[in-house]
């Protein structure tokens, strides 16, 4: 039986000037994202090998509540802030429990 929840691998790589920065954004936006109702989980990571690179890991219960969470001002505000300290687009993954 297939279950309902989003679940997000996200990679992003910041541009070395900016990481002190850009880490102190995402861990205000990890609390507020954690509290979220429809949040079952929400890791931030950086990569041992290339350390300027975030990884987050998140599990929604439902696609209303992942939907619900790109809505948020605070996100839209974290993006904006991003714009122009990532050396690419960040990479989203959609992944499927088994």
């Amino acid at each position: 039986m297939k279950n309902n929840k989003i679940i997000t691998l996200v990679k992003m790589t910041v541009k070395p000037e900016f990481m002190d920065a850009v880490l102190a954004h995402a861990r205000e936006a990890r609390q507020i994202i954690q509290a979220e109702e429809g949040t079952e989980s929400f890791t931030l990571t950086t990569k041992v090998e290339t350390p300027n690179t975030l990884v987050l890991f998140a599990v929604y219960k439902s696609k209303e509540a992942y939907d619900w969470h790109l809505e948020q001002d605070y996100l839209k505000a974290f993006f904006s802030f991003l714009e122009g300290k990532l050396t690419r687009k960040p990479k989203v993954d959609f992944l499927e429990e088994i």
